[in-house]
């Protein structure tokens, strides 16, 4: 099972200080947001096909947030 949650690396961030404080933020809420939602999948109650899905959903999420 893999999981990949696209987020911009926020030490790549070329800017103001004020700038790069706001892309660790960023970062920090997107992984966080993820993080919540598998932490709140009930895995007892789905497949290993089903929880892939959901890895993948909660990564196209993420992904949505960059834009």
């Amino acid at each position: 099972m893999t999981a990949h949650w696209g987020i911009e690396d926020p030490a790549a961030f070329i800017g103001s200080d004020e700038d790069k404080r706001r892309a660790f933020n960023r970062a920090f809420r997107e992984l966080d947001a993820g993080i919540q939602l598998f932490a709140s999948l009930r895995l007892d109650a789905l497949d290993s096909l089903a929880l892939q899905r959901r890895f993948d959903e909660i990564g196209a999420a993420s992904e949505l947030h960059q834009m």
